[in-house]
């Protein structure tokens, strides 16, 4: 009789605790509540960026020799001292016929190789300029995105001294061949700076090359937009939603039901912000992504906790929607990030 009331009590345990289970879960899940924050359609500057990192190196730095078509010379005085700084035309040293070799740049002289007397070869070296003033930063750029490079292109190069400032320059040259690192390729970009002040040869930079602007352009965050075969469309704000739910009330750009789908053409893009050419106009709402909160806990589609995020605003982006890819980013007046 007393295992069979051990085995009874066990039995009654397990039913309960069973069903005390599938009470609890039902009832958490009763309790979910899925909010829709929104954004609205924005209008301003866009563009797309490819970014890479290198340092500053001078943009003068140059050995100074004799003209490989001159005859053998006899220098008669040496016009510069080390550490001078000249302008381009500045005499460096006389010879005794009279003739003089000037400096091909501006900057400082970092060495000098002759003296005097001495009796020079075409193609030997005189001196060596140096410009700290003038900069220019090299930057790696991924082998899928250098064809999209060119010269001229304008720049934006945060120096990580600095990272407060923007300092402006432009691509200056390619590199020709690449360098393959653990199978990837990736190429230097020359890019000179417009202005160095207070900057140092070897400081670290990142540079954002525009490879696409345009002004006056409607966007919303990437998440905003969703792709099916070869089209996009958007969600379009309910316009009820956020007034059924006591949680979602709390949130100006929440709602709890899902929109209208409205058909739109898209842009450029990059990782956070995409064109609206067609199907949308400024000021309209448009959903991003539903977000699931549950006991306390808000979780997104992609499992991320996004509450904060709706309380800050969600204007600055979302989670999944329109693929994203590549260094790309954004600038412009449209994100809050620099021009």
């Amino acid at each position: 009789m007393k295992k069979i009331w051990i085995i009874s009590l066990i039995l009654v345990i397990a039913v309960g605790g069973g069903a005390a289970y599938w009470y609890f879960s039902r009832d958490k899940s009763a309790n979910n509540t899925t909010m829709i924050p929104t954004t609205t359609v924005k209008k301003g500057t866009l563009s797309t960026d490819v970014s890479g990192s290198g340092t500053l190196t001078p943009a003068v730095d140059q050995d100074v020799t004799i003209d490989s078509d001159d005859a053998s010379k006899t220098i008669y005085s040496v016009d510069v001292a080390k550490n001078d700084k000249v302008d381009k035309g500045d005499k460096l040293v006389t010879f005794t016929d009279g003739t003089t070799l000037t400096a091909p740049k501006s900057g400082t002289v970092t060495s000098i190789e002759v003296y005097e007397g001495d009796r020079v070869n075409a193609g030997q070296k005189i001196v060596h300029l140096t410009n700290y003033s003038d900069l220019n930063t090299v930057v790696q750029i991924d082998e899928l995105d250098i064809a999209k490079i060119k010269e001229g292109q304008a720049v934006s190069v945060v120096v990580n001294a600095y990272p407060s400032k923007i300092f402006n320059g432009k691509v200056k040259s390619i590199a020709k061949e690449g360098t393959s690192t653990n199978g990837t390729s990736s190429f230097d970009v020359t890019i000179h700076l417009s202005k160095s002040t207070g900057l140092k040869p070897g400081m670290t930079t990142t540079a954002n090359i525009v490879l696409e602007k345009k002004t006056s352009a409607l966007y919303l965050p990437s998440g905003a937009v969703h792709q099916s075969g070869d089209g996009y469309y958007v969600y379009l704000s309910s316009g009820s939603g956020s007034t059924n739910n006591q949680e979602a009330r709390r949130f100006s750009n929440v709602e709890t039901e899902r929109g209208s789908q409205k058909t739109v053409t898209i842009g450029i893009h990059n990782d956070n912000y995409i064109e609206i050419k067609s199907g949308l106009e400024e000021g309209q709402t448009v959903q991003l992504n539903a977000i699931t909160k549950s006991s306390g806990t808000t979780i997104s589609s992609n499992g991320q906790n996004q509450f904060q995020m709706m309380r800050s605003g969600m204007n600055g982006g979302s989670q999944g929607g329109f693929g994203r890819g590549g260094n790309r980013t954004q600038s412009g007046n449209g994100g809050g990030t620099r021009p």
